[in-house]
């Protein structure tokens, strides 16, 4: 099986069983985080249940978990490999928002929101994936977010619907630019500026909206995700606007 493998993360492979199902293994049983990611991630699966939003689970256990294999792959990927247009962009970014709003209804913090989280469908539609280090009905998660996708905190708090928010800040300027919040620099530096209410320039995205929902997602000015989506339904959110004041 292990010829098959087609990914790797800090807690768990990712082995190819055919061309529909990949299963989602212990990287090392030994070591106990490993084996609790796994578990977690059957669990947040099956509270969650099916979402067009959410990865297509197709069975779990205490030590697997089954997916629907996904060959267009990752959204962090796609997106520097996929020129998209502005509309095409900001409908994936809604998608985003709907799938954390679903979550977070249900009780679940992903605690490590980022594009490389979502998979792209087959009718280029993205699914919220990688729960392992999840915290689910209030249990403890077991990952933080990157460094550019991380709200500046104690290590020792708990993450929150606002840690998963102000990540999806950086996931939406991800999808809407193709890079990450201040690439290329210093995580430690990056901590600084987050710290210090320094955030990237947004000038480069062609609509103040999308702008504004970043921005407001960055300084925790959202109380849910439902409020984000609200504001992302006027019709000028779907087109270019370069005025600007």
């Amino acid at each position: 099986m292990r010829l098959n493998i087609i990914g790797a993360g800090q807690f768990s492979i990712i082995h190819k069983l055919s061309d529909t199902v990949v299963r989602k293994v212990p990287a090392d049983k030994s070591y106990f985080y490993s084996a609790r990611a796994v578990e977690i991630e059957g669990r947040v699966y099956g509270h969650l249940g099916r979402n067009k939003r959410i990865a297509r689970c197709i069975n779990w256990g205490d030590d697997f978990v089954d997916l629907r294999y996904e060959r267009k792959g990752d959204l962090e990927t796609y997106l520097k490999n996929t020129r998209l247009t502005d509309h095409a962009k900001y409908r994936i970014a809604r998608q985003a928002i709907k799938a954390v709003a679903f979550i977070h209804k249900k009780d679940v913090i992903h605690s490590d929101l980022s594009a490389r989280q979502f998979l792209m469908d087959k009718k280029y539609n993205i699914r919220l994936s990688d729960f392992g280090g999840s915290s689910l009905q209030g249990s403890e998660a077991i990952v933080m977010e990157n460094a550019s996708h991380f709200l500046p905190r104690d290590e020792d708090s708990s993450n929150s619907v606002q840690s998963d928010l102000f990540a999806l800040g950086s996931t939406i300027y991800e999808i809407l630019l193709g890079k990450k919040p201040y690439e290329g620099a210093e995580e430690d530096d990056i901590q600084r500026y987050f710290s210090q209410g320094v955030f990237p320039t947004l000038e480069e995205i062609r609509n103040w909206q999308w702008e504004n929902v970043i921005r407001k997602c960055w300084k925790c000015e959202y109380d849910c995700a439902s409020d984000i989506l609200k504001d992302t339904l006027s019709p000028s959110c779907f087109m270019r606007v370069f005025a600007r004041i």
